[in-house]
């Protein structure tokens, strides 16, 4: 029990710490190591780790190092990049290139009204985390799977050949596993989602399996965490960086946060 404690009051003071005290901490992970980092965490290896922030300010080599200890007592082999490939450098959240655009956007230009979003005669209404109660029965089940599918050749270069056309709908999956649980007020935006992607396949990682393993440690902790369901801040988001990415769903880059809005029925 002291154990227990002692570990959610860790993860209190992370979370406080990025400014997200409503958060999971795989919610906060933005790279391989950072989501090893989280899942240590939860299956209680990570006693001797730093805080995420002062984690983050390591090197690759070094957070390896960090993790490869606890790592060994949970059972999990901590992958280092493969020779000659290098990891991507660290996202800059508060750009948005036209490389990280999930789609052209071609609608008419969207205006922010609150909580709705305007875009042309559309009304989008922004989403929040939603309770456990109020979600569809067996969601965070062991049998609900993310089912990201898996990239033919995927690697680093992510603006050739196929590759823009499967993490578009990769990351569509994404959105929808993570509004079917509840979480569709804390997604990552498609910049993070690429850059992720990015990171474990340079390490010759399975992008699928690794969004598997995230998905089923976030299953466990919205089962017994508790999430608030207050609406996002929107006062400081450009409607500019709004795409429409099918009929009922808007994603917009806020740079730090990233926000969903469905289309109203």
């Amino acid at each position: 029990m002291a154990r227990r404690m002692l570990w959610l009051v860790g993860l209190l003071g992370m979370f406080s710490s990025a400014g997200e005290a409503d958060e999971f901490c795989l919610l906060l992970a933005e790279t391989y190591h950072e989501q090893l980092y989280c899942e240590l965490q939860a299956l209680g290896q990570g006693q001797g780790l730093p805080p995420l922030r002062d984690f983050r300010r390591n090197d690759d080599m070094t957070q390896a190092l960090i993790l490869k200890r606890p790592a060994a007592k949970a059972g999990i082999k901590v992958v280092l990049p493969r020779q000659a490939v290098a990891v991507p450098a660290r996202l800059d959240s508060t750009v948005a290139s036209p490389s990280h655009r999930a789609v052209q956007h071609t609608e008419a230009s969207c205006q922010l009204h609150g909580t709705e979003l305007h875009c042309g005669a559309n009304r989008f209404r922004l989403v929040g985390n939603r309770a456990n109660h109020r979600l569809a029965e067996g969601v965070l089940g062991g049998a609900n799977r993310m089912a990201i599918p898996k990239a033919q050749g995927q690697g680093v270069a992510a603006g050739q050949g196929a590759l823009p056309g499967y993490l578009n709908r990769a990351y569509r999956q994404y959105l929808h596993k993570m509004l079917e649980i509840g979480l569709g007020g804390s997604t990552f935006s498609y910049r993070k989602f690429v850059y992720l992607f990015e990171d474990v396949t340079a390490r010759g990682l399975d992008f699928s399996e690794r969004f598997e393993t995230m998905f089923d440690f976030l299953k466990r902790d919205k089962q017994r965490m508790s999430v608030g369901e207050g609406l996002p801040d929107t006062s400081n988001l450009d409607p500019g960086r709004c795409e429409q990415l099918e009929p009922v769903l808007v994603v917009c880059d806020g740079g730090h946060k990233n926000y969903l809005f469905r289309k109203d029925n």
